[in-house]
């Protein structure tokens, strides 16, 4: 095989290998990993404002059930002395009745709080696992994701080694110059400077071949450019 046609050669995998990078750079699990992250940070950070609201809930639970069980402890040291054996002043029975009111009134009303307390941290419960679940939900479907897209992320980083292991080998095969004046061509003609000729056409750009080229293309160690795209012409079939 001629130089001009391992260069050809060349072109292809060159070409192959911009498409496969392409498809990297602009696969939509990317796009869909980026999705699936936020929502999964959107739900965590909304469990944890969840919790945190429970957990204040909680603790102000624990805070009205202390207070509460100072108030009965209270209210029934009141009543012992009022209804004890011992001698009680009438003023000092009237103050023991209206403090045991006034205690009874207040743990009615702490009673009260701590039921709507609790009624809202059974509420919140719920909300937290429903939140939890979302979480849940959100960070398995991106793992799932995470996996089946780094599948197909090492899939074509794979098939990218391969073409440029191939591109190696086949630069190796190619003298210098012939190398240099591709690679500085590559941008010029889209990634294509070379052109196969077939039936006196030009496949790079459609034109015709003048006679003098068709001449020179009898010549396989000849470099010919076409005359109208000024690309480097390989004949279609080279002995």
């Amino acid at each position: 095989m001629g130089e001009l046609h391992i260069l050809l050669e060349l072109q292809q995998v060159d070409l192959k290998l911009e498409k496969l990078q392409e498809t990297l750079n602009k696969l939509p699990v990317f796009e869909e990993f980026k999705k699936l992250k936020e929502q999964a940070g959107t739900a965590k950070e909304a469990l944890a404002r969840a919790e945190v609201k429970l957990q204040t809930k909680l603790k102000g639970i624990r805070s009205l059930e202390g207070q509460l069980q100072l108030a009965e402890d209270e209210h029934k040291e009141v009543l012992s002395r009022l209804y004890g054996d011992s001698e009680q002043s009438a003023k000092e029975l009237e103050k023991l009745e209206v403090r045991a009111a006034t205690l009874k009134s207040q743990q009615q009303k702490q009673e009260e709080q701590l039921l709507m307390t609790m009624e809202g941290a059974e509420e919140l419960t719920k909300a937290v696992a429903i939140v939890k679940s979302e979480f849940n939900s959100a960070h398995q479907t991106l793992l799932e994701k995470q996996k089946s897209g780094n599948e197909e992320i090492n899939r074509l980083k794979e098939e990218i080694l391969y073409y440029r292991e191939q591109r190696q080998l086949l630069s190796r095969q190619v003298a210098k110059p012939l190398l240099e004046e591709y690679n500085a061509q590559r941008q010029n003609f889209q990634g294509r400077p070379l052109a196969q000729v077939e039936k006196d056409i030009c496949l790079g750009c459609r034109v015709s071949v003048s006679s003098m080229v068709k001449v020179k293309l009898n010549h396989p160690d000849c470099k010919i450019n076409c005359e109208n795209c000024g690309r480097i012409l390989v004949p279609y079939h080279l002995e």
